[in-house]
């Protein structure tokens, strides 16, 4: 795109909304200014809220499929997700997965950021729709492989902490830079409380794939709730999580603490079926969701009363400091990378910009 000002705006910034007029250059953003100085090329945003690209932890498919799609709903960057499978189909997997974001540029659409590994090393006890049979105990000599086949396109992981050698997993995910974080577990507080210590950092899917909240038997999700170096990851399309408890959520955890995911399977082409807004496996058992981040970002307002400020921020600032990403990305910034999404009240988006690219404009 060049040098370019995005003019008439009202921009979600770390400490609010103002308007004011951002200026793109050499894919950064360059200035933040009242006004455009005259002459300048512009866009007219015409009044329409200009907020940090969305980053999505949590989607499922073809990166370059998603790349393409997920611009539509807002989303700047994202980790594509691979699930439980035989060792060598896993690896295969991969393989593919690592040559795909290898082939995309700035210009394909949203920045893949890496992969996220939900898997193998789960409990099949809380499997929900992903394969039980190819879950597995944790087992060091299969990370150490598909990490050298992922090179440093490994960056979260999913796991169950009570499973053998969880905290062996935990401890060299912290050590190599890539976030573990707790899922389809049957762990008790003691196990997931441990599971911190050795260095987990977040929570995937809150609420989903694990004991639910009981006040005398206390699980992984009371760890959550009331662990602050935890960061919890939230489907918030009132299927998979009612609004009710987003909302006890964002009071336990505040705004910084909860980072908007969509576990959108839309791409991914499983056999399943859309009620209700969301996916489910034809044996009945919830799948995915069928939302985009801006339908998450909308929601997170709806249902907990949130400023569109404090929302805006769990879709990008928050997922940006889990990935320590978060000096060059997700936030509205001089000097950060010019990934930047503009939809209207209605929260339609008009425009999103990926490094400085017009990647996606609605038309007319």
């Amino acid at each position: 795109m060049g040098e370019i000002w995005l003019t008439h705006g009202k921009l979600s910034i770390p400490y609010g909304i103002v308007n004011a007029s951002v200026h793109v250059e050499q894919g950064r953003i360059a200035a933040i200014r009242s006004r455009a100085p005259r002459g300048a090329k512009e866009i007219n945003l015409q009044g329409a809220f200009l907020a940090p690209g969305f980053i999505d932890l949590h989607i499922w498919g073809d990166p370059r499929v998603v790349a393409r799609e997920a611009v539509k709903g807002g989303a700047t960057a994202f980790l594509t997700t691979l699930g439980p499978a035989a060792p060598e189909k896993l690896a295969a997997e991969v393989v593919s997965h690592v040559d795909a974001i290898r082939q995309m540029t700035d210009e394909t659409g949203a920045r893949c950021l890496g992969l996220h590994l939900e898997g193998p090393f789960l409990n099949p006890a809380r499997g929900g729709a992903l394969p039980r049979r190819w879950m597995r105990p944790s087992a060091m000599q299969e990370l150490r492989g598909l990490a050298q086949i992922a090179g440093n396109h490994l960056k979260l992981m999913t796991l169950a902490p009570e499973l053998s050698g969880a905290r062996e997993i935990i401890r060299w995910c912290r050590q190599h830079g890539v976030v573990a974080s707790l899922g389809h577990s049957e762990a008790d507080a003691a196990v997931a409380q441990r599971a911190v210590e050795a260095g987990a950092k977040a929570v995937t899917h809150v609420f989903n794939g694990m004991r639910p909240f009981h006040h005398r038997q206390p699980s992984l999700v009371d760890v959550a709730l009331a662990e602050s170096r935890l960061t919890t990851m939230v489907i918030a399309d009132g299927v998979h999580v009612s609004p009710l408890a987003f909302r006890l959520l964002v009071r336990a955890k505040g705004v910084d603490g909860v980072a908007l995911v969509t576990d959108s399977i839309r791409h991914q082409g499983w056999d399943v079926v859309e009620r209700g807004g969301a996916y489910y496996a034809r044996r009945g058992i919830l799948a995915g969701s069928c939302l985009t981040m801006i339908d998450a970002v909308r929601n997170a307002m709806r249902f907990a009363n949130l400023t569109l400020h404090e929302a805006v921020r769990m879709a990008s600032s928050v997922p940006a400091k889990l990935l320590r990403l978060d000096r060059v990305t997700g936030s509205l910034e001089v000097g950060k990378r010019a990934d930047l999404v503009a939809f209207d009240d209605h929260f339609h988006v008009h425009l999103t910009i990926a490094g400085g690219h017009i990647v996606y404009k609605r038309s007319a």
